[in-house]
């Protein structure tokens, strides 16, 4: 009996001999993963640190600095002064000023009524035909009809000599109603009739300003003949330059003239001047507008007047 109480302690502490060992080995498997779990997460903190530290080594770019606005150009009130010209002139009178650079009207009278265009039909003649010639549609060199003259040389003599003989020819090959619908539906000239040759003040403002602007064509052979022929006009039967521009002593002016004089009464029975104004200041630059005059029974002395006002008025306010 002795016998079997021993064989049966040592079999119970083999058994625990075993569970013991288990467990130490469980105990150390759980050590090492919680030990790799933890360097893991170190390593990762690290990273993580190490890069932000990095980042924040690297210096900020600064911002550029936003580019100041240009200023704008000083607003003149040229209303003043034209007030003053019509309460001292009979007749027929409508006057108007824009401001190119500011895209505003700046003083005004009567500016809707229509007239009779005489010579000024000629300014959408020229402008359509310069816009074909520049799209290839019209050769510029290409005899103008019967005149004996190219499209180019007639585009040129019908503003610089107002010559008639070019302009209507030109106006022919465009088509009276063709221009007129032109006119309308392309460039939102809407009071004007072709046919007719009326227009008032503001549409002509609104031509000269297309001519300002060109969007149709921006060639330069083409625009440098165009300004040469608004700008340099000889006198020929007639001086195409003696009312409106002779008024201005420092400005540059590129005009266009329509005018009609009955000799026998001496009575100018119409008298237009629409221009290109650019006023020069002393930095070099130029201050640009266009001003419309249309008349009827007022003579070029009286629309020569109204310039040099004009000029005197944009002198005295850009001081101010």
């Amino acid at each position: 009996m002795a016998t079997n109480v021993k064989k049966r302690s040592s079999r119970k502490s083999g058994f625990l001999v075993i569970a013991l060992s288990s467990l130490t080995l469980i105990f150390a498997v759980c050590l090492g993963v919680t030990f790799l779990v933890r360097k893991l997460t170190l390593a990762e903190s690290d990273t993580n640190n190490t890069g932000s530290a990095e980042q924040s080594d690297i210096p900020e770019t600064p911002a550029e600095p936003e580019p100041e606005p240009e200023p704008k150009p000083v607003e003149i009130d040229f209303q003043s002064a034209i007030d003053g010209w019509v309460s001292t002139t009979g007749g027929n009178r409508s006057v108007l000023v824009y401001d190119l650079d500011l895209d505003k009207i700046v003083g005004s009278y009567n500016t809707t009524e229509s007239y009779n265009t005489a010579s000024l039909y000629k300014l959408f003649v020229v402008y359509e035909g310069y816009k074909r010639v520049n799209s290839g549609e019209w050769d510029g060199n290409a005899k103008a009809g019967y005149t004996g003259r190219t499209i180019l040389q007639c585009l040129d003599l019908a503003i610089r000599e107002s010559n008639s003989e070019c302009a209507e020819t030109i106006r022919a090959m465009i088509g009276w109603n063709t221009l007129d619908n032109i006119i309308k539906n392309e460039w939102g000239i809407v009071n004007s009739n072709i046919p007719k040759l009326i227009s008032n003040a503001n549409d002509i403002m609104l031509m000269m300003k297309r001519f300002y602007e060109h969007p149709d064509f921006n060639n330069e052979v083409l625009l440098s003949s165009m300004w040469d022929s608004f700008l340099n006009q000889p006198p020929t039967e007639y001086d195409w330059r003696m009312g409106m521009p002779k008024g201005f002593s420092r400005a540059t002016v590129y005009n266009k003239v329509g005018w009609d004089f009955d000799p026998d009464a001496e009575v100018w029975n119409i008298y237009h001047d629409a221009a290109i104004v650019k006023f020069p200041l002393d930095d070099g630059t130029t201050r640009n507008f266009v001003v419309v005059v249309m008349t009827n029974k007022v003579d070029y002395k009286n629309v020569r007047r109204l310039g040099t006002i004009l000029e005197n008025e944009f002198y005295q306010k850009i001081k101010i």
